[in-house]
């Protein structure tokens, strides 16, 4: 995203990155943050406090993380604040003193943050970013950074785990309509902008991205005209070169078949080279080298074969591994749901406060005290990375973070990443772990 700003009907200019969130973001938080919060605010704990966010482990078939969401972070730290709707509905809790409601209505969070740069990947147990400030600031900003964070590392591993499962072929997000959420869709889209799709059906994550807009028809377009060949030549006629056909409305064959024929009539009529179809079911590997085979015979070896229907990483694998002819992927559910990894273990747990070092010492949950560095150990490839105490390192990992880089910088750092991952931790199944020391 080049830039987050825009200008509203005042010709204001908005940061429009806190995702169709119309009012502050303060009460996205959970309840017992602003208990303790009062708590310090009596007792006048106020040194300060340093937070990490990890991830306790990957899930299944997972090699590694990449790190997304601070475009997110970013927006919510400038528009963090408690305004006077907010202030009301927390006094009507009747948990909260005035005086402790007088200090929110002032309160802006004064933090500074460490982070690994977007698009770095990443593993479990070693820190991704800290946050550094006042004990109440720091505690306060716990629940909305870990789900921005969550859902935002999320989507964009997986579709870097989609990528390169694809191979190089197209991608393309068709999840929209099965995001829990808007907000959701917007970070799934950013996600597989990260990870270098080529584009995304969601129109209004295309505008606030940056990001190409992308589709074809449905199937309901099909149905309302007199025949599947009309409906392919009323949609070509408005779209020319842009057009790509869905072939499998009734007989996927027969829509093949018609699809080549248009194409070789409006090539030797007009000069115009439609771009391709898209089938949405049945055999992937069959229909596709038999539309390959018969775009050759016809003379119309320039349609692309898109193909969709909830596909996932795993699919297309296999699909690729099995030589179908497939130039593009089209993802929807199993990816912007995350099906097969909804959630993660992601978690944000205070290391110091003042100069007091804490840890955790709970059965599966530990924690390490202290401020820390990561180092990464180097070869042809990445060897292992090394989590330390803090030091002054120019190598350390977790550098300052005050705004979003643009997203072809972040897109190329992890295109980079990935060239030194070796194959076995990027496997699609069963990844070699990779060590951290």
């Amino acid at each position: 995203m080049d830039s987050c700003l825009r200008r509203n009907d005042n010709n204001e200019i908005r940061d429009t990155r806190m995702w169709l969130i119309k009012d502050s973001p303060s009460l996205l938080t959970d309840l017992y943050e602003l208990t303790m919060a009062q708590v310090y605010f009596n007792k006048q704990m106020d040194k300060t406090a340093y937070f990490e966010v990890f991830v306790r482990r990957l899930p299944e078939n997972w090699g590694f993380f990449v790190m997304a969401g601070l475009n997110e972070i970013e927006s919510f730290l400038h528009e963090f604040r408690f305004t006077k709707a907010d202030i009301d509905f927390l006094r009507s809790t009747k948990l909260f003193t005035q005086d402790f409601l007088r200090y929110l209505a002032t309160l802006t969070p004064d933090v500074k943050i460490r982070s690994l740069p977007e698009g770095t990947v990443f593993f479990p147990n070693e820190p991704i970013l800290e946050v550094a400030g006042p004990l109440i600031c720091a505690q306060l900003l716990e629940s909305y950074i870990l789900n921005i964070l969550g859902f935002s590392i999320i989507e964009a591993t997986l579709a870097t785990r989609i990528s390169i499962a694809a191979k190089g072929a197209t991608v393309v997000d068709f999840g929209l309509r099965r995001c829990q959420g808007p907000v959701a869709s917007l970070r799934s889209a950013r996600g597989a902008q990260v990870a270098g799709f080529r584009a995304t059906s969601n129109v209004f994550a295309a505008r606030e991205l940056g990001f190409a807009p992308s589709g074809t028809m449905a199937h309901s377009f099909i149905h309302v005209h007199e025949s599947q060949g009309r409906a392919f030549a009323n949609f070509a006629e408005t779209y020319g070169e842009n057009s790509i056909l869905l072939v499998d409305t009734y007989d996927s064959i027969e829509g093949i078949q018609e699809a080549a024929s248009l194409a070789k009539q409006l090539h030797e009529e007009k000069g115009i080279k439609i771009r391709g179809i898209r089938i949405d079911s049945g055999d992937l590997v069959k229909l596709s080298n038999f539309a390959r085979e018969h775009f050759r015979e016809r003379g119309v070896a320039f349609l692309n074969i898109f193909v969709s229907g909830d596909l996932d990483e795993f699919k297309i694998d296999g699909l690729l591994s099995h030589s179908a002819q497939i130039d593009g992927f089209g993802i929807g559910t199993r990816f912007a749901v995350s099906r097969f990894a909804p959630a993660i273990e992601i978690v944000y747990k205070i290391v110091q406060y003042g100069n007091k070092e804490v840890f955790k010492t709970s059965p599966g949950k530990q924690t390490r005290p202290g401020r820390k560095t990561i180092t990464r150990i180097k070869d042809k490839y990445y060897q292992r990375d090394i989590v330390s105490p803090l030091q002054s390192d120019a190598d350390d990992l977790l550098t300052p973070f005050e705004s979003a880089e643009q997203m072809q910088m972040i897109q190329q750092r992890l295109a980079k990443e990935l060239s030194l991952l070796d194959d076995s931790i990027k496997a699609i199944r069963n990844p070699r772990a990779y060590p951290v020391v």
